[in-house]
């Protein structure tokens, strides 16, 4: 959530050095925690050394936030680790916590080893309190990816997951609001805005583009080069492909802005004015 958080403010600021050190601390909670394949501790600082030998299995939070703050990585650095670290993530939050009979995660995976006091139990956390919870917070993450990915058995288990609980959910009121945002990525098409190029004109672009808050809304700054080097997310990647960019574009220092709203895209924009009113229409 920190991470989140920090890579949030390096981009509405602007600033470097809170996203600078967001990837940092992400880049540790990845070398310590994570295993690479399919295992995140809970832990990875201990006041006694001699507790450190005791690993201690992470929770369906752990995963969920984790999910969220290597896309907020990627999407803040470029850097494809961060992006393919997310859908790993994924991949082995479902294999640990989904419960296939009835739907929804379960806080723990198992029983077995050590418990971390309450979670002797095993539930399947959906209020807000006080952080936001397991369940939501999980649907949100394949959501996310499933629209960067092209996944559908992400979007697929997202949308089982919200429905479990749909019930339920009305009757929490405030402490439901992570349900509610999640619903909302599901039943709205996400907005993509993806902007190409650098320097001052890329950095017009990009101002527009944060103009219009939108739950649901993505802004994407990538360089050219990225593009032809096929370091990009297969869904994204696909889209540019098919959308060549627009007149006069090659000639540097250019910037162009592409927004797609569901499967559907607005031809090319290079004036930040006409971003405006295309996120106007779009949101």
């Amino acid at each position: 959530m920190a991470v989140t958080a920090w890579l949030e403010a390096a981009r509405l600021l602007p600033r470097q050095a809170p996203a600078a050190f967001a990837l940092r601390t992400l880049d540790r909670l990845l070398g310590e925690a994570w295993d690479g394949e399919a295992a995140l501790d809970h832990v990875i600082a201990y006041a006694e050394p001699a507790a450190a030998a005791e690993k201690i299995a992470g929770t369906l939070d752990d995963y969920a936030f984790t999910v969220h703050a290597c896309i907020d990585a990627w999407q803040a650095s470029g850097a494809m680790r961060y992006y393919r670290a997310a859908v790993q993530l994924a991949d082995a939050l479902i294999a640990r916590f989904h419960d296939a009979a009835g739907g929804g995660f379960f806080d723990t995976a198992t029983l077995e080893g050590t418990a971390l006091g309450a979670l002797a139990v095993r539930r399947k956390p959906l209020q807000d309190s006080p952080t936001p919870a397991g369940n939501p917070v999980a649907a949100a993450a394949l959501l996310r990816l499933g629209a960067l990915s092209g996944r559908r058995d992400f979007r697929d288990l997202a949308e089982e997951t919200l429905a479990a609980f749909a019930g339920i959910a009305p009757q929490l009121g405030l402490f439901a609001a992570s349900y509610g945002l999640a619903l909302e990525r599901l039943l709205r098409d996400p907005v993509q805005v993806v902007l190409v190029g650098s320097g001052a004109a890329a950095d017009e672009l990009e101002a527009a583009a944060q103009t219009h808050f939108s739950v649901q809304k993505t802004v994407l700054r990538i360089d050219p080069a990225r593009i032809a080097a096929g370091e990009l997310p297969e869904a994204l990647a696909e889209t540019l492909r098919a959308m060549p960019p627009p007149a006069g574009a090659e000639a540097a220092p250019a910037a162009w802005a592409l927004v797609c709203r569901g499967h559907a895209c607005l031809p090319p924009l290079r004036g930040s004015e006409e971003l405006r009113k295309a996120l106007d229409e779009a949101i």
